[in-house]
């Protein structure tokens, strides 16, 4: 070997290209990793045999350095175009098919290459010569016309390769400006060295473009270890941009535009090369208007409507977000617009419908209440003529139409119960209900609904007691009438569920003196939990209750806790099953005129 120290810069090229190729393995799951590494393992096979190739005095190790070098010759832009496709989203285009044909030309120049002594097509003959300057033994190989064939194709690649990671840096990956100048600058040195060598600037005649392509494989490898390029999670971020539905803008601490998404594109029918450089404002003004003190504000967030010429409105909600680096100071902004068209959509139709539910609820009470008026009065009418015909005002009456007469009188007072709780179902519904506010006495209210309300108690044998206590005033500011059909309603309800044992109607004054209460006793089967959150609804009937004692339409209880609310109180309900249910309603006391509601 020459003693020559120009040695161990290729030495060191060789250790330091192929370590990165064997640290570079590590994320082989990138798409991109293959092609890094392979440029790497041939980075440092050309810069390996090139130290034979300069090293040696010998003309035949000279030649066959010469020779496996140009392996790796051919291998590094073959392998740094496949990283540049892969790299800048183009993996799709290294096929099997692709990657044979692109294989024929640098297979046929190898095997021109490893046969030159035959056709002297690529070198046109071999020598040794001293250099005159460093006195160093150099092989003399001038270049055939297949070498300058290999050149074009050589080269071709390495432009295509060198295009694709350029156009990748400046409109796609790098926010950072120091990162773009890093990359362009590994990108770069192989052609700058090379042409050099080719002008013989140099003064010694080496080839330093073997050193130079390692020099710039290591920045690039250094760049990518540094940003975690080759990472999975840069690369699951980097498809999550290119896929979300979202448009996304990248600014920059100018608010500058640096990335757009491709949705972003679509939205507003930009190209990146028109717009990458330019502030926000500039570019966004015609579709958003932002102030920078927004701009700069982290969880800003408001309403945009997007109106293009000859489409239809759409509506967006834009967020800005801060973008941080290791600092946590800000390195810039993304702005994020989601298109909420549909949902704006919705919410009128659903605007639409519910006004038309109301409307359609309006009509309902409005048309259940007139039916319940126009019905009272033939019902009146029937009730009227029954009980004359009873009272034989008309000519004696057998048993049996004696009987029929009271069949009749009895479902037509059941349909005059359900007029009346019909129409105060409506009022309730509609609000139209009104309440009374006068003087009355509840001791003569509770033993007029008793005294009703004892002979159907009787009848079933019920023990049925009643009491009021004695700190109760003798008068009270209420509507007794609406207080008279709680009662019944909560009376008849226990009468009529219990079929043994005793109904028991306590009314007293709570301990503070500014509440009243009524309360209902039964013995009766009591109600299954379950059942206790539906029984105040609409027409909800007891689902396992005896058919002749679900008897009714549902309503009795719905109408007693409104007309209850409305007075200001409230009704609670305690039951165990097999053992009874109790009824509680609480009323504001009120012993002086007054509203009813406080």
């Amino acid at each position: 070997m020459q003693p020559t120290p120009l040695l161990y810069l290729w030495l060191l090229s060789v250790t330091l290209t192929f370590l990165m190729g064997l640290y570079a393995f590590r994320y082989r799951r990138h798409v991109a990793a293959i092609p890094f590494i392979a440029m790497c393992f041939f980075a440092s096979l050309w810069a390996l045999c090139y130290i034979f190739e300069f090293g040696s005095t010998s003309l035949a190790v000279k030649i066959w350095g010469v020779k496996f070098g140009y392996i790796g010759v051919i291998g590094v832009p073959l392998s740094w175009t496949a990283f540049a496709l892969a790299y800048s989203g183009h993996a799709n285009w290294l096929t099997k098919r692709n990657i044979l044909l692109a294989l024929i030309f640098p297979i046929v120049t190898l095997i021109v290459i490893f046969t030159n002594e035959y056709h002297h097509w690529f070198f046109t003959e071999y020598g040794l010569q001293t250099d005159e300057v460093s006195g160093l033994i150099l092989i003399k190989n001038p270049l055939g016309w297949w070498f300058w064939l290999h050149a074009v194709y050589v080269y071709g690649s390495l432009i295509v390769g060198s295009y694709f990671l350029m156009r990748e840096y400046w409109e796609k990956r790098d926010v950072y400006r120091s990162q773009i100048v890093i990359n362009m600058t590994a990108i770069l040195l192989p052609w700058i060295s090379n042409g050099i060598v080719l002008s013989g600037l140099l003064p010694i005649r080496i080839d330093i473009t073997s050193v130079m392509f390692s020099l710039s494989i290591l920045i690039l490898g250094w760049g990518f270890l540094r940003y975690q390029l080759l990472d999975i999670l840069p690369v699951a971020h980097r498809a999550v941009f290119e896929s979300i539905s979202d448009a996304v803008i990248v600014l920059d601490s100018d608010l500058r535009v640096v990335e757009l998404n491709p949705a972003a594109q679509e939205l507003f029918d930009l190209r990146p090369n028109a717009v990458i450089g330019s502030s926000f404002q500039t570019v966004f003004r015609p579709w958003v208007q932002l102030n920078d003190q927004a701009l700069r504000t982290h969880g800003y967030h408001r309403e945009v409507v997007l109106e293009n010429e000859g489409e239809p409105i759409r509506w967006l909600h834009l967020f800005v977000s801060m973008l941080r680096n290791g600092s946590q100071e800000s390195d810039g902004q993304i702005i994020t617009l989601r298109d909420v068209t549909s949902i704006k959509e919705n919410e009128s139709a659903l605007a639409i419908a519910r006004d038309e539910a109301q409307r359609a609820n309006s009509f309902k009470s409005q048309l259940l209440a007139n039916v319940s008026h126009e019905l009272r009065t033939p019902l009146g009418i029937i009730l009227g003529y029954t009980d004359l015909i009873v009272r034989k005002s008309y000519g004696d009456l057998t048993e049996k139409q004696v009987n029929i007469l009271g069949r009749i009188k009895d479902s037509t007072q059941y349909l005059d119960g359900l007029v009346s709780e019909l129409l105060d179902q409506s009022q309730l519904d509609s609000g139209k209900l009104q309440l009374s506010a006068r003087s009355f006495e509840p001791r003569e209210v509770l033993g007029s609904v008793c005294n009703q309300l004892s002979v159907l108690a009787e009848a079933k044998n019920l023990d049925f007691n009643f009491s009021i206590s004695e700190d109760m005033p003798v008068s009270i500011i209420g509507d007794s009438q609406r207080l008279k059909q709680i009662l019944v309603n909560l009376i008849s309800n226990a009468i009529k569920f219990t079929e043994a044992g005793s109904i028991a109607v306590q009314i007293a004054v709570t301990p503070q003196k500014t509440e009243w209460i009524m309360r209902v006793i039964d013995t009766g089967p009591g109600i299954p939990t379950e059942s206790l959150s539906t029984i105040f609804e609409p027409f909800k009937q007891l689902a396992d209750a005896h058919k002749s004692l679900r008897k009714g339409y549902g309503l009795g209880l719905s109408i007693t806790r409104q007309l209850i609310r409305l007075m200001g109180g409230n009704i609670s309900i305690e039951s165990r099953v097999g053992k009874g249910t109790t009824f509680t309603v609480t009323l504001p006391l009120i012993t002086e005129a007054g509203p009813i509601n406080e």
